[in-house]
């Protein structure tokens, strides 16, 4: 989905202000985090969610193969009864 290009304006202390129609896109709102990144001279920017430290073993990769795998295994039992 692409949205028409915007030119922004580095502000004071180097601020930017996203365009309101990309922050309504990624549902973005103040305090949220972003990942911003350089690659191939062009700057990426990329909304973040914040896993609390006691969820983060859920979303390693072992746990979620694991959690793919159990359901498939549910899923197969479910159709040869």
């Amino acid at each position: 989905m692409s949205i028409a290009s915007h030119k922004i304006f580095v502000q004071k202390r180097n601020l930017i202000s996203l365009p309101r129609d990309i922050r309504e896109q990624l549902n973005t709102n103040e305090g949220d985090v972003l990942d911003i990144r350089i690659d191939n001279n062009k700057i990426i920017i990329e909304p973040m969610k914040v896993v609390p430290s006691s969820q983060a073993y859920f979303w390693s990769e072992t746990t979620q193969n694991d959690m793919i795998e159990a359901k498939n295994n549910v899923d197969s039992a479910n159709r040869n009864p």
